[in-house]
């Protein structure tokens, strides 16, 4: 089996290398290519979120001024633009993944690798942070529901 030294031992394996072989360092290479394709891509639905943001919000302000709505219009505009700021930071962190594991397969640079896994890390913990976010809001709102339905039946 051909292998090759990238990454340096750590304490935990006791002045052993960690040896990753030419298969694994082949299959971090496709990751590192899907890696990218979708953080250009998320890149590209942040900015359509932008723009989308901007049109609805002044789309939606022109609108409201002729017709009685609950909410003012610029609030629609912005719940998009938050939603790409909210979506930025973890295509960043897997941008920043994909180029450090480029760098470090291409050099065969550990201290290139430990950048790419710890913005991996940070793009995970950023995600998982949010789905518990996300799913305390459905329950709070599940919860309210309920308490609504109870209340006006």
């Amino acid at each position: 089996m051909d292998t090759e030294n990238i990454v340096d031992a750590g304490a935990s394996f006791q002045n052993s290398q960690l040896v990753v072989s030419s298969a694994a360092s082949s299959y971090l290479d496709e990751i590192g290519k899907w890696g990218k394709f979708l953080a250009i891509l998320g890149f590209c639905f942040i900015g359509l979120f932008v723009i989308i943001g901007l049109f609805a919000g002044t789309i939606f302000s022109t609108l409201s001024e002729s017709q009685e709505m609950p909410f003012p219009g610029f609030v629609f505009g912005l719940i998009y633009v938050v939603m790409g700021l909210i979506y930025f930071f973890p295509v960043l962190y897997l941008l920043k993944f994909t180029n450090h594991l480029r760098k470090a397969l291409l050099g065969k640079n550990s201290r290139e690798l430990d950048a790419a896994f710890e913005n991996l890390k940070s793009h995970y913990k950023y995600i998982g942070i949010l789905m518990i976010v996300i799913l305390g809001a459905y329950v709070l709102f599940g919860a309210g529901a309920f308490i609504m339905a109870d209340l006006f039946s």
